[in-house]
């Protein structure tokens, strides 16, 4: 099997008080003891910051983790942006990483490029975000997540094209699975689409996830969203000082691109399960 390797190691993240050693030990002793596929120290660490250091809470994400993942591959196999579909993906929409944090979280944006409804295939866009989702926490671990959709472009024939089952998968595993925190999530130019949208799933979203919402409509979007996220920290498509958006969704892309290694053997450890 390929070795799952990650841009810090575990005492570091130990060294600088982010989790106990105890803590980390508890959860090597209990994972021997499941059926569970075996993770490394550093993955456990990104799971135990996750749960704010409850090893009780950190079990049931691990468990959820590879139980959403087995249970619902289409969003988490063959994960390569050289393949055709998230190639083309990645040109319909843009996934952009800021380069700077923001108070620790890490800010992602996506939006539309293309605004024909016929190209955008929802399973990949949210295979995309998952990618995505886990990349970041590869190098140095974030506080937590800040992601942001721009509406801009979307319609009712974008909304056709949810699959709700899909959706409920990514919901589920955002909440329940992803050994990151998501501190909120913005609709940036809300639009009615987005507005019925959002009431439609609604019922899906956790009460924890729920309040960290924030729907921004087109008329506030900007002054509003400054109040949450400072100009200097956002791409020059939402008035802040940064380049283009295209400029850090490039790098976004190379840098899932160089993960490769990663995304192969981080599949091949759920796939034993």
């Amino acid at each position: 099997m390929s070795e799952i390797k990650f841009g810090f190691s575990a005492p570091e993240i130990i060294e600088a008080g982010h989790v106990s050693d105890d803590d980390l030990h508890l959860l090597k002793r209990w994972q021997r003891e499941t059926d569970l596929p075996q993770l490394t120290d550093e993955q456990l660490v990104l799971f135990l910051i996750a749960a704010g250091s409850s090893v009780e809470l950190c079990k049931a994400t691990i468990d959820a983790h590879f139980r959403i993942k087995t249970k619902n591959p289409v969003l988490f196999k063959d994960r390569n942006v050289q393949n055709g579909d998230l190639r083309k993906i990645a040109s319909v929409m843009h996934f952009a990483v800021m380069p700077e944090r923001y108070g620790g979280s890490t800010l992602f944006f996506s939006g539309l490029n293309d605004r024909n409804y016929r190209n955008l295939d929802f399973a990949c866009f949210l295979r995309m975000n998952c990618l995505i989702a886990e990349a970041i926490l590869q190098d140095n671990n974030p506080q937590d997540v800040i992601y942001t959709f721009d509406c801009r472009g979307t319609t009712f024939m974008h909304a056709w094209k949810i699959n709700m089952h899909l959706l409920k998968v990514y919901l589920d595993y955002i909440q329940q699975g992803l050994p990151c925190q998501v501190k909120n999530v913005h609709f940036l130019h809300s639009n009615r689409v987005m507005h019925v949208t959002y009431n439609i799933i609604k019922p899906w979203f956790g009460q924890g996830i729920l309040s960290k919402i924030v729907l921004h409509s087109s008329e506030e979007s900007t002054n509003g969203f400054y109040e949450w996220i400072p100009r200097r920290y956002l791409p020059k498509e939402f008035g802040g000082d940064l380049k283009s958006i295209r400029v850090y969704h490039d790098r976004t892309i190379k840098k899932l691109e160089d993960l490769q290694f990663y995304f192969d053997a981080e599949q091949e450890l759920w796939l034993q399960n």
